[in-house]
């Protein structure tokens, strides 16, 4: 049986455009902004249900699902900015591969 690389599953190697791109990146961004502002609303809840006896096991499971979304919330945001982040690294290796290959044949124009 075949193990998956890991590599290649958390890495997105799709063509998109730029509009796209901006396009996903927008509502993965709306989205992580609404689970961290999920999040702390479930733990307020949880933290009022607590003070009632007996609605502290739903309070402290309001709390525990609080934190979850917000990790989740967090999770997405870091996920877009990794993705940011290597396309802009991609970019900018192409566009230094291709100033290096420029001077490079400047040289050997001038070695002539």
């Amino acid at each position: 049986m075949k193990v998956p690389d890991i590599k290649e599953l958390l890495i997105d190697d799709s063509p998109v455009s730029d509009d796209d791109f901006r396009r996903q990146n927008l509502v993965n961004v709306i989205g992580s902004i609404i689970f961290m502002i999920a999040g702390p609303l479930f733990i307020y809840q949880g933290f009022y249900l607590l003070t009632w006896p007996y609605t502290v096991k739903w309070g402290a499971l309001a709390i525990a699902l609080g934190f979850f979304v917000l990790f989740f919330g967090f999770s997405l945001w870091q996920d877009r900015q990794v993705q940011v982040l290597r396309r802009m690294y991609v970019r900018d290796a192409a566009e230094i591969r291709q100033i290096l290959g420029e001077l490079r044949d400047e040289r050997k124009e001038q070695k002539k």
